[in-house]
């Protein structure tokens, strides 16, 4: 069965519905688009359809990824156009590229993702410092409140980055996805508690999905850049 690859945004709204029910919205967008979807035999079949890595609610995704098996072939700009008219203006359906047979999957693709956090005002100073202190001591640990569940957040930081667009300042993080993944509310929670802001996850965008291997980054459309 033929293989497509489709590349969407979610923003506003949308930010706050949970994976689970995003899952929901789309899938009925799809159906809706007349995507000829291929479905699971059985008692209850389901459409074939593999979700890349779930975002948090409130934290908006500029590059989120689904995985469709269809029955067959189709115009990819048609249905990428059919599809954006019927799902809510606050998700947005970008590309919709055929996959090789015998590509990797998402789940086996995707070990790490790019997170801005828009901190608005602040001095960068402060948080270059807080970042850097980090990177010296090598390791930090978060005890989480309640169930004191203890992680390593600096394992999980890829690189970071301090930074102004116009007036505004930017956190950006690269994070491990999967093996060593902790969960994005744990890093806000800890540089709220280190840098005296309240950092919420409606203030999170994931900019893009990768694969990094040996210093470079492949996004799950192929295209390539160097981590540095």
């Amino acid at each position: 069965m033929p293989g497509y690859r489709l590349q969407y945004a979610k923003s506003g709204s949308s930010c706050f519905l949970s994976h689970r029910e995003l899952m929901t919205t789309l899938q009925r967008g799809l159906r809706r688009a007349s995507f000829p979807l291929t479905y699971s035999k059985g008692y209850n079949p389901r459409p074939k359809l593999s979700f890349g890595p779930p975002l948090g609610v409130g934290v908006a995704g500029l590059q989120e990824y689904i995985d469709l098996e269809l029955d067959q072939d189709i115009n990819t700009e048609e249905y990428l156009h059919s599809l954006n008219r019927l799902l809510p203006p606050s998700i947005r359906a970008n590309s919709l590229t055929a996959v090789p047979a015998g590509a990797k999957g998402l789940g086996k693709l995707i070990n790490c993702g790019h997170y801005l956090i828009d901190i608005g005002e602040g001095n960068d100073a402060d948080w270059e410092q807080l970042l850097q202190c980090g990177e010296n001591e090598g390791a930090w640990s978060y005890e989480r409140p309640g169930d004191g569940k203890v992680y390593n957040v600096s394992d999980a930081i890829i690189k970071s980055d301090v930074y102004h667009e116009g007036e505004r300042l930017y956190i950006g993080f690269l994070l491990k996805v999967g093996n060593g993944e902790i969960p994005l509310r744990v890093l806000l929670d800890f540089l709220s508690d280190k840098g005296g802001a309240v950092l919420l996850p409606s203030m999170v965008t994931r900019t893009g999905l990768y694969h990094l291997d040996k210093g470079c980054l492949l996004d799950p459309l192929g295209k390539r850049k160097n981590l540095n």
